[in-house]
C-alpha cells in the first residue's frame, strides 16, 4: 500500500500505474519459471492484492480495464512450462489482518465492513467468471493468513466467497485457511454443502511457531507435531496444503530438512508450496540460509522511492529483471536427487520446560514488576550483581503484548542502560531487553531494544496504543559482551545496543504526545506461552 501509494502521491496514478508495470515484467520473466521447474516443481503459488484487479476503494464492484493482463499472463507462461497455478489471495479488499504481508500495516477492516466482505466475495466470484473453465488453475487460495478477527467471522467470510464461486458452476477446488488456532471450527458446517474443498496451514517451527531454529525442533515436529495432523485430516477426510513452509537455515537442516517435509506431504498426497520463489538481500547470495529458492548473487543498491527521481525508480525496477541470480545449491539438489535423506534418528530426551519460576524474590525499593498481557505467570531471583527473570509470553508485536515487565515509572530524563549476561534459547525470537512504555496496558506504545538467542538486535515501536509495532534491526553481538542502553532527552528516546565498547544506536522514539509520566524497565519474552524463558541481567544502571 505505501509502495504504491508514495509513487501515486509523487509521480500521479498513471505514471505510478507504468511503474508498477515494468516492476511487475521485471521481476518475474519467463525464465524464472524455467527456474522453478528445475526444481521439480509442478505447482506456483501465485500471491496477488485485490488493487491488482480493483480500480479502487472508491469504486467498489468495479474492475480495472486490465484487470487481467498480469494474472492471465502468469497463467499463460505457467500453461506453457506444464505448471499448475493456485491463486492466492493474499491481500483482501479491507485487509484481513493489520500485518504487512496482508498489503497495509495497521489497517484490518474486513472483519467490520460488510461493503468489504462484499467486494472480497464478488472479487472471487469475478476471477471464478474468468477461470473456471482455466485447467491450469489447481485452486483458488480464498484468503491468505486471515487473522485479523476472530475463527466465526472468518468462517462466514470464507463460506460467503465460497457460495459466489459455486454458483458459477465452477468446480475448481476451494481452500479454505486455517486460523492460528487451527481449522477445527470448520467442522460440522451445514449450511451448505461442500465440495472438492481442501484446507490449508502455514508452518514455520523455529520462527513463527514455537521453538528455535535448529534440526531438533524440524525433527520434533516431524516425529511428533506432523502425525497429529494426519489424524486431523482423517477426521476432516481431506488433504491439507500446506501453503507456506521453509526451513530456511542452514544449520536448521537446510535442503535435507526440507526434502524430508517434501517427502512426507508427499506420502499423504498433500500439496506444498514453500515459501518464497525469489528474495532479495542487501548482501547478495545465499550464504547461511535465505527465504528464496533464489536471491540475488551480489549486493544491491536501494533507491528510496521517496526522493528517487522518476528514471531512477524505473532503471531500478528494470535491473531487477537484469541481474544475476543465485540459486540455492543445497536446496535444490535436495528437490532433485533421488538420493534419499538420511533417516532422523530418535529424539532425544526434550530438555526439561521452565513453567513455573523456581524464585518469586521481591524487586529493590521502587521497581515493580508485571505479567503484561496475562502470559504464564514469571518470576525474578534478585542478588545484588545480577537480577534473573523468568518471562513467558506470546509475543512483543503487532498490536498487543504478552511478556513479563520489571519497571520504574518515571517523569524525567533518564539514562538506562543494562548487561545480559544469558538469554535461554526456548525460542528464536526470545527476547530480552530494555523498554519505555506509555502505559501498562497490552496495547501501549512503546520502544524496545532487545537481544535474541541468536545475538541478532532490534529496535522495536510501537508509536501510539493499539497501533501495528515495526522494527529496524541492529547488529549481530557476542551475548557475552551483549549491553543494551536506552536514553531520555525532553521527548526524545534514543536506543542503543554495544558488542564490546562502542555503543552503536539504532533507533529513536518522539514520546511529545504520551504525557508527563511513562514506564521505564526491563522486558523478558519467551515468545512460546507454554514455557518461561530465563534472561540474566548485570550492570545494571538507571540514572534520572
Amino acid at each position: 500500500h505505501e509502495f504504491i501509494e508514495t509513487l501515486e502521491h509523487r509521480f500521479g496514478k498513471e505514471k505510478a500505474e507504468k511503474l508498477m508495470d515494468i516492476y511487475r515484467s521485471h521481476w518475474m520473466k519467463e525464465s524464472d519459471f524455467d527456474i522453478i521447474k528445475s526444481f521439480d516443481m509442478n505447482t506456483i503459488r501465485l500471491p496477488f492484492d485485490y488493487k491488482l484487479l480493483m480500480d479502487s476503494d472508491t469504486k467498489p464492484f468495479k474492475l480495472k480495464d486490465d484487470a487481467w493482463e498480469w494474472l492471465d499472463l502468469t497463467i499463460k507462461i505457467a500453461k506453457e512450462k506444464e505448471l499448475y497455478v493456485i491463486l492466492d489471495m493474499h491481500g483482501a479488499p479491507g485487509r484481513q489482518s493489520g500485518m504487512d504481508h496482508s498489503g497495509r500495516v495497521g489497517y484490518n477492516k474486513l472483519w467490520s465492513n460488510k461493503g468489504f466482505q462484499d467486494q472480497t466475495a464478488w472479487l472471487w466470484k469475478q476471477i471464478s467468471n474468468r477461470y473456471k473453465n482455466e485447467s491450469t488453475i489447481a485452486a483458488y487460495d480464498l484468503l491468505n493468513e486471515p487473522w485479523g478477527s476472530n475463527e466465526k467471522n472468518l468462517k462466514k467470510i470464507v463460506l460467503k466467497c465460497y457460495k459466489e464461486i459455486r454458483k458459477n458452476n465452477d468446480n475448481h477446488i476451494v481452500i479454505f485457511p486455517g486460523h492460528t488456532s487451527g481449522i477445527d471450527f470448520y467442522q460440522n458446517i451445514k449450511s451448505v454443502s461442500l465440495n472438492n474443498v481442501i484446507y490449508t496451514m502455514h508452518f514455520y517451527p523455529g520462527f513463527f511457531g514455537w521453538g528455535s531454529a535448529t534440526p531438533y525442533v524440524h525433527a520434533e515436529f516431524l516425529l511428533q507435531g506432523l502425525p497429529n495432523w494426519v489424524d486431523k485430516m482423517d477426521e476432516f477426510n481431506s488433504p491439507l496444503l500446506i501453503g507456506e513452509f521453509n526451513v530456511v537455515l542452514k544449520n536448521a537442516g537446510g535442503g535435507e530438512m526440507m526434502r524430508r517435509y517434501y517427502d512426507f506431504y508427499e506420502s499423504l498426497h498433500w500439496p506444498a508450496t514453500m515459501w518464497s520463489y525469489k528474495v532479495l538481500d542487501a548482501r547478495g547470495g545465499v550464504g547461511d540460509g535465505t527465504w528464496g529458492m533464489v536471491t540475488n548473487a551480489n549486493d544491491i543498491t536501494y533507491v528510496d522511492l521517496k526522493t528517487a527521481p522518476y528514471n531512477e525508480i524505473r532503471d531500478w525496477f528494470i535491473s531487477f529483471g537484469e541481474m544475476e541470480i543465485s540459486v540455492d545449491k543445497d536446496l535444490k539438489y535436495w528437490l532433485t536427487t533421488k538420493n534419499k535423506p538420511a533417516v532422523l534418528d530418535e529424539l532425544p530426551p526434550k530438555p526439561p520446560s521452565i513453567t513455573k519460576p523456581p524464585f518469586e524474590d521481591p524487586l529493590p525499593i521502587s521497581w515493580k514488576v508485571r505479567d503484561i498481557g496475562r502470559p504464564l505467570k514469571g518470576g525474578q531471583k534478585i542478588e545484588d550483581d545480577s537480577w534473573i527473570f523468568y518471562g513467558g509470553g506470546d509475543d512483543i508485536w503487532n498490536t498487543n503484548d504478552q511478556f513479563r515487565y520489571a519497571y520504574k515509572k518515571l517523569d524525567t530524563d533518564f539514562s538506562f542502560s543494562i548487561k545480559i549476561d544469558s538469554l535461554y534459547n526456548v525460542h528464536q525470537y526470545a527476547k530480552a531487553g530494555l523498554m519505555v512504555r506509555k502505559t501498562l496496558n497490552p496495547n501501549s506504545a512503546h520502544g524496545l531494544v532487545n537481544i535474541f538467542p541468536s545475538g541478532n538486535t532490534e529496535f522495536g515501536y510501537r508509536s501510539s496504543n493499539g497501533e501495528t509495532m515495526k522494527a529496524d534491526s541492529g547488529p549481530q553481538i557476542d551475548l557475552e559482551d551483549a549491553r543494551l542502553k536506552i536514553k531520555k532527552s525532553r521527548n526524545i528516546i534514543e536506543f542503543f545496543v554495544s558488542g564490546a565498547s562502542t555503543w552503536e544506536k539504532i533507533g529513536e522514539l518522539n514520546i511529545k504526545k504520551w504525557g508527563k509520566s511513562f514506564y521505564v524497565g526491563i522486558a523478558t519474552l519467551s515468545h512460546d506461552n507454554s514455557q518461561l524463558t530465563k534472561a540474566q541481567y548485570s550492570e545494571i544502571d538507571l540514572d534520572y
